[in-house]
């Protein structure tokens, strides 16, 4: 029986490497889904992204893993900066890998 567990936890620096390749996946398979492209973010050090993972008390990415640590699905949350709107926050750049699109990890 294969263990179907989904752990979704805030993604760190250590995970850059993990989270650059499921995003340059997601942006080559659907291109128009994101404001930014390939060819903007496949130069882009683990360093940068690494720095884009740190921890901030308005962004955060959220990822789902797999039982065995693998990364399934990623989505980034961000706080308004406007006074009056930092109670709102808004949901990017989510990417699911394809064999998990259609599973609903969030129900888990």
């Amino acid at each position: 029986m294969m263990d179907d567990t989904v752990r979704i936890r805030r993604l760190t620096p250590a995970d850059a490497a993990a989270f650059q390749a499921l995003r340059l996946a997601g942006l080559q398979r659907e291109p128009s889904a994101f404001g930014s492209s390939f060819e903007e973010e496949c130069n882009e050090t683990l360093d940068a992204v690494a720095q884009r993972l740190a921890p901030s008390p308005d962004n955060a990415v959220f990822g789902a893993f797999d039982a065995a640590g693998a990364l399934l699905g990623v989505v980034g949350l961000g706080r308004e900066r406007m006074l009056k709107l930092r109670h709102k926050g808004i949901l990017w750049g989510m990417v699911v890998t394809p064999r998990h699109a259609a599973v609903a990890l969030a129900a888990r």
